[in-house]
């Protein structure tokens, strides 16, 4: 091929595009990627309730409403989060389980997190803590710790024995606040174990297998 022959291609194919068609020809080839399982953490039946602290001032901690649709989503783009599906979600919410924190200066969500009935084939009849958020213009406030409770004893007093996370490797705060809760990793796959020991190393707290706090498969 040409010099100008390339030069031609180049021009009426910009390379974003050059690279999506790329990709979808990679997929149609090999398929699709795998994608990494989630880690999970349960809530011990045994664990002490946790703790709920007051706000700074400033902050009011209140319910989700449907006129926060947009600032919630708002709030999890700024914590680098992807689109909550609210319209599934919400099939699922505990009533009285969707607990925001709104920062009365601005009337902004800064904090988000809710409690949900979400069954699956290893946790049936489960109730599930999800999409932990906060803005990071409000970090050290506590705000996580505090919606990461509301949300625990909403799922507690709904009588849930069986109460289960997601997350991901890298959400390394939101995790420091589960631990500190009283949360413990669900070792149900053979990577899980290798996963949590880096996870733990960016804590800075001891190896895997010197901590009791580990639930193995509960298969």
């Amino acid at each position: 091929m040409t010099g100008n022959a390339k030069a031609g291609i180049s021009g009426q194919w910009p390379l974003r595009l050059v690279q999506k068609v790329i990709r979808r020809l990679v997929v149609a080839v090999m398929g699709q990627p795998a994608t990494p399982l989630l880690l999970e953490m349960m809530w011990p039946v045994t664990a002490v309730v946790p703790e709920s602290k007051s706000l700074a001032g400033g902050y009011v901690l209140r319910q989700y409403s449907n006129a926060d649709r947009v600032g919630y989503q708002a709030l999890l783009a700024e914590a680098g989060m992807p689109e909550c599906p609210l319209s599934y979600w919400e099939k699922h919410h505990l009533p009285n389980g969707f607990f925001v924190v709104e920062h009365t200066g601005t009337g902004s969500i800064v904090a988000a997190c809710f409690a949900s009935h979400h069954p699956t084939e290893r946790h049936p009849q489960a109730g599930n803590f999800g999409w932990l958020a906060v803005h990071p213009a409000h970090g050290g406030q506590g705000l996580g710790r505090i919606v990461s409770a509301a949300v625990t004893n909403r799922l507690l007093r709904a009588g849930y024995e069986h109460i289960y996370l997601e997350t991901h490797d890298f959400r390394i705060p939101a995790i420091q606040i589960y631990l500190s809760m009283g949360w413990v990793p669900l070792l149900y796959a053979p990577d899980m174990k290798q996963r949590w020991a880096a996870v733990y190393a960016q804590l800075g707290r001891s190896p895997l297998s010197d901590n009791l706090d580990i639930l193995n498969d509960l298969s």
